[in-house]
């Protein structure tokens, strides 16, 4: 059970008790948080005539939550309910640093999952090939992370569970059938096409972001290695059953990937830099955690991303997985949320200063961001790993 789950069984007995209130549907907020709020519960009818809706006793009671309350603003037949920030970002940060997120299951499920690639050759893959190969790395490690042992092959003992991705229904076949779609591609084979991407990207790097080349072999190396990037997230980009026609321009662009490592990059030259500021003695050493006041990250681009994107992950994974039903596998939206925690980073990233100036006024507040962005590039750091994209230092 992962943290928004427990939060559920707490809100699920306090709105019982407090509100006499059990059948509702709660709905976790992405935008415009400070308006209506971090989660909205949704009454659904009938709702006791006589119900009196004790805020403050909840509100009271929700200090031991993991998630505890702010406010609790009640409208018509749904409460807004505004989480206590500081002791959200303290949690959770904490549990990032600590790679305390990672899903702990208390019995080992057991999961078969086979491709029909498995007996092929990487170097002849088609194009479809190569999406199937893409699928069932990105939910072998979605999987993973959630705590399930993941076979690649039928053990002689029966285990619960077989995934088969595959690219058409097979008759008599037993276990949840993940249908990968076709991708129309002109004939060109995998290998081929992921050099290709490898072109594209090194013009964006030199282009764009304005990437000078000091030494040429390391660099043909990265350049390679994000073509392959560029073209796993070409495979990723639509639900796993639709076709792909990649003859067409709008699926030629490499920007998605460019700008994912971009931005990882990013935040790891901003930790370097750090570091090296400290062994200078420029910056004194980072506070323990506990230390740090994270009243400070009073920004709403802060609060933002690290609601949707920080406290929010496990929930993706959850939903990724089908909300429990492996026959709703969704894969490509790991890739959808690791576009959007981007965006919302690099919109933070331009707009605030980080690395202040080494003035005691300040320091507190640079203290909480870099936390902030510890966690944040850990969510990053995690979700390159799920999607099997090779991580990126400097650009």
């Amino acid at each position: 059970m992962h943290d928004m789950e427990k939060f559920e069984e707490h809100l699920k007995k306090a709105l019982q008790k407090w509100f006499n209130i059990s059948r509702y549907s709660i709905r976790y907020q992405s935008k415009q948080l400070a308006q209506c709020g971090d989660i909205v519960v949704k009454f659904i009818p009938p709702t006791p005539t006589d119900v009196s809706f004790e805020t403050q006793s909840l509100i009271e009671e929700s200090i031991e939550w993991n998630l505890p309350l702010e406010t609790i603003e009640i409208t018509n037949l749904s409460a807004e309910l505004h989480l206590k920030r500081e002791s959200v970002f303290r949690y959770f940060i904490t549990n990032c640093i600590e790679d305390n997120l990672r899903f702990h299951n208390e019995e080992l499920n057991y999961i078969v999952l086979i491709s029909d690639t498995d007996e092929l050759c990487p170097d002849n893959f088609t194009m479809t090939d190569f999406r199937l190969s893409v699928v069932h790395e990105v939910v072998k490690n979605v999987l993973g992370f959630c705590g399930f042992k993941v076979l690649n092959h039928r053990p002689t003992e029966e285990v619960p569970q077989v995934i088969n991705i595959a690219r058409n229904r097979r008759k008599g076949s037993t276990g949840i059938e993940l249908l990968c779609g076709p991708v129309t591609s002109n004939g060109i084979i995998a290998a081929d096409y992921i050099k290709k991407r490898a072109n594209d990207m090194q013009l964006i790097a030199q282009h764009k972001y304005g990437i000078r080349v000091r030494d040429h072999q390391r660099f043909q190396e990265t350049i390679a290695s994000l073509g392959r990037s560029a073209a796993i997230v070409d495979m990723l980009e639509s639900k796993t059953s639709s076709p792909i026609d990649m003859r067409k321009e709008k699926n030629q662009s490499s920007k998605g990937a460019a700008f994912i490592l971009y931005n990882y990059a990013r935040i790891s030259v901003l930790f370097k830099t750090f570091a090296e500021k400290q062994k200078t003695g420029y910056y004194p050493e980072l506070p323990p955690l506990e230390n740090v006041d994270y009243s400070l990250l009073s920004e709403e681009d802060e609060w933002h991303l690290f609601w949707v994107y920080v406290v929010g992950f496990p929930e993706m994974l959850k939903q990724a997985l089908g909300d429990g039903q492996l026959t709703r596998l969704s894969p490509h939206l790991v890739l959808g949320f690791t576009s959007g925690l981007v965006i919302c980073l690099s919109k933070y990233y331009r707009r605030v200063r980080i690395l202040t100036e080494n003035r005691d006024h300040l320091l507190p507040t640079m203290y909480a961001r870099i936390y902030l962005l510890k966690s944040v590039y850990y969510i990053l750091s995690t979700l390159l790993d799920i999607l099997d994209l090779e991580a990126v230092t400097q650009m």
